[in-house]
């Protein structure tokens, strides 16, 4: 039953991986499209940018509860876990609070702040490579 609830989690937790990946991804292609528009297709172009950043803040909760609860369902809790596991958990603690700042530049933008949009675009780079840091830890922490 333990097993199967692993699984579970473990895919759950994979799903918020490929959400947030995708956010950066989708952005990136997104900023150069935005970039390049007339100013009526900006407009409407500009509406996808925060809605995947939601996606993204989704899928960070997904890997928070499901990596938290596999880390006691499979591993009996954080003092089991080798030493680049605590290193990709740095990654995901700077990556939320990165996405955290993101979030609040959108509400800025949204309150007419149009120099904000330039930070979110560096700030999601570094979210890329707290991200990028993370997935590379697991890989060796969990190989």
């Amino acid at each position: 039953m333990l097993d199967t609830l692993n699984q579970v989690l473990l895919l759950l937790h994979f799903v918020g991986l490929a959400l947030g990946f995708s956010v950066g991804i989708t952005n990136m292609v997104m900023s150069g499209l935005i970039a390049k528009a007339t100013p009526p297709e900006k407009a409407v172009l500009g509406r996808l940018p925060p809605n995947m950043s939601r996606i993204g803040r989704i899928g960070l909760a997904l890997l928070w509860v499901t990596g938290f609860i596999l880390v006691y369902t499979r591993w009996n809790g954080f003092a089991t876990l080798p030493w680049q596991f605590h290193v990709k958990l740095a990654a995901v603690v700077l990556l939320t609070i990165t996405v955290g700042f993101i979030h609040r530049l959108e509400r800025m933008v949204q309150k007419g702040d149009v120099a904000a949009v330039a930070r979110i675009q560096t700030a999601g780079k570094i979210s890329g490579a707290f991200s990028i840091i993370a997935l590379a830890f697991a890989i060796l922490a969990f190989d």
